[in-house]
């Protein structure tokens, strides 16, 4: 079969026809690099040449969406990929009445455009998609106030934080979320303008069991979630993520978006394997971002990624991590990850 262009080889994968071998792509945080766009493009850019991926998911700083409506962060200080909350403008339920809708094209929202136009000069055609935090995960930072300086303590104040308000205000966490979304939907509107070829839709750690019950999230997270999805239809190459073990997989499959990504290994969700006959979405996973990837050989990653495309039959399959990689990752075990898809025949 002739070779494919990284694009087009994409965008077959996305609708199940056939492609000269499986797309494959990674993405981490580079902390160092994220608070300017030129400096953020430039070595996402250099990651995405120096691999060989299909494709580019964009990795803003965790925290710029809570940025946007007051947070403040001490970036001398990180625990993993977030650095230390210093205070934000919600400190109890009544606040929530501060969260008011806002330009979607200025203040960090302008920063981010300015990243993506400057992706769009350097990456020759391919694919890239923005990351876009749901708007119930945006009020999850910005309810979160955790008592240490550390990304487990963050991620539990976040849940707690959640539950408290929705249980306390859940008219005003409403209106909060409404003005989230339309913001988010203006933004996101906004990146696809700038050259981004879609979403990348996260629902960070919330829409799974012993967090959100799935009527809960039924109520809070997902008519504000199509909302901004709404915004970027036309859009060729729209993404959802759903992080975490035990997602709601049913209720991902029902989200207007061309693929789904998750931990498709090791954590009670579906396998990619059993989720090609729940949706006919690309599923794009199927290695273990804290498994061989991390602390496996590349032969262990090899063999990996060549049973998850063998699960799929290659098609409407993109191959990567389920979630971002530790920012340590072998550089070997990625080449390794990039070096599984050609060992695969094509997909007819």
């Amino acid at each position: 079969m002739t070779q494919l262009t990284k694009r087009e080889r994409v965008d077959l994968a996305l609708k199940g026809e056939a492609i000269d071998r499986v797309p494959v792509s990674a993405w981490r945080h580079f902390i160092d690099e994220e608070r300017q766009p030129e400096s953020l493009a430039r070595v996402s850019l250099r990651h995405f040449f120096d691999y060989d991926w299909d494709w580019l998911k964009v990795n803003p700083r965790a925290t710029y969406y809570a940025e946007a409506w007051g947070n403040r962060y001490d970036y001398e200080h990180y625990d993993s990929v977030l650095p230390r909350l210093i205070d934000g403008p919600i400190n109890s339920p009544a606040d929530l009445d501060k969260i008011k809708e806002i330009s979607g094209t200025s203040g960090v929202f302008a920063e981010q455009l300015s990243l993506l136009r400057r992706i769009k000069l350097g990456i020759g055609g391919a694919h890239f998609l923005q990351t876009v935090f749901s708007p119930l995960s945006v009020l999850a930072f910005l309810v979160a106030r955790p008592k240490t300086n550390s990304i487990e303590a963050a991620t539990q104040a976040q849940v707690d934080g959640l539950r408290h308000y929705l249980s306390e205000n859940p008219q005003g966490a409403h209106a909060a979320l409404k003005n989230i979304a339309a913001t988010l939907a203006k933004y996101s509107a906004a990146t696809v303008e700038a050259g981004a070829s879609g979403l990348f839709f996260a629902i960070v750690k919330l829409a799974r069991e012993a967090v959100l019950t799935e009527a809960e999230y039924e109520e809070f997270g997902k008519p504000y979630d199509l909302e901004v999805l709404h915004a970027v239809q036309g859009a060729p190459f729209n993404l959802l993520h759903t992080c975490g073990p035990r997602i709601y997989f049913d209720t991902a499959i029902k989200y207007p978006v061309h693929a789904l990504n998750w931990a498709a290994v090791g954590q009670h969700n579906p396998t990619v394997g059993e989720a090609s006959h729940l949706t006919l979405q690309a599923l794009v996973g199927g290695v273990d971002e804290l498994g061989p990837l991390q602390y496996g050989s590349p032969d262990d990653v090899i063999k990996e990624a060549r049973a998850a495309i063998a699960a799929t039959g290659g098609r409407r399959f993109l191959l990567t991590p389920g979630c971002a990689t530790n920012v340590n990752v072998p550089s070997a075990n990625l080449h390794a990850l990039r070096l599984a898809a050609d060992l695969v025949p094509a997909v007819a």
